[in-house]
């Protein structure tokens, strides 16, 4: 089973030493208008936030962080060691509030600050690539079993959060989706009633079956890899329609 603290502690560490890498101006190329600075206060305000959500157990604001002369990598694994704090000090099991239609416990919070600091660490990779810094490629890909994980939160959390948002929902035909590299499969169904598609894992039906490695997968879903490097099983159209749809935000 995945250790959600342990790979946060990782990917925010991969983070804040990439951050001390990258000119603060550079460009993210997944996210239109922002900088690299603009990226870190991003993400390290959300870590500030989801701290004070854990120790509270209560919604809480984002909180409005001063722009200054700082280290941006500094701050940032600051923030993110708060983060960790409050995970170790909050038992997983614990009432805790979050935004998804899921279980209200603390336990949500590891794992979808883990997925938020490895994708966000992938934008940071292409930037600073992009760029000319002098960072290891491998950062701009998931490790697989994050992936996987992150692609099946996608599905547990981020498509019915799209639909409640006001979005069309992204899943209006059945669709399945494979990991060639760790074996994890899915069959997303629309329901007639209500808005959350049924899941159902360890099988990868439908009108269209999406392929592709774990990373290659969870960064299609959230809009940081071209849907062309997935293979395509069956009618193209559902899978475009599915790939282009707000799936995740």
């Amino acid at each position: 089973m995945l250790d959600h603290p342990s790979e946060f502690e990782r990917a925010a560490g991969d983070f804040s030493a990439a951050l001390g890498w990258v000119d603060p101006d550079a460009v993210v190329p997944a996210c239109p208008g922002w900088t690299v600075a603009d990226l870190a206060l991003h993400l390290g305000s959300g870590q500030r936030w989801a701290a004070s959500v854990l120790l509270s157990g209560r919604s809480q604001k984002v909180p409005q962080v001063l722009r200054t002369a700082i280290s941006w990598a500094d701050w940032y694994a600051g923030t993110s060691a708060a983060l960790l704090a409050a995970i170790r000090a909050v038992d997983p099991d614990e009432p805790c509030w979050n935004f998804a239609p899921v279980d209200q416990r603390a336990e949500f919070w590891a794992r979808r600050r883990l997925h938020e600091t490895v994708i966000h660490l992938v934008d940071l990779a292409q930037a600073g690539l992009a760029a000319g810094a002098q960072l290891d490629p491998g950062l701009a890909v998931v490790p697989a079993e994050i992936a996987a994980d992150g692609v099946d939160e996608g599905f547990e959390v981020f498509l019915p959060r799209m639909r409640a948002r006001g979005f069309a929902p992204a899943v209006t035909r059945q669709i399945g989706v494979r990991a060639t590299d760790t074996g994890d499969e899915w069959t997303l169904s629309p329901v007639p009633q209500g808005d959350r598609p049924r899941v159902e894992r360890g099988r990868a039906a439908g009108e269209a079956v999406l392929s592709g490695t774990a990373s290659e997968l969870e960064l299609c879903l959230w809009k940081r890899l071209p849907a062309t490097v997935l293979t395509v099983e069956g009618a193209p159209g559902v899978a475009a329609d599915f790939l282009a749809a707000r799936a995740t935000v």
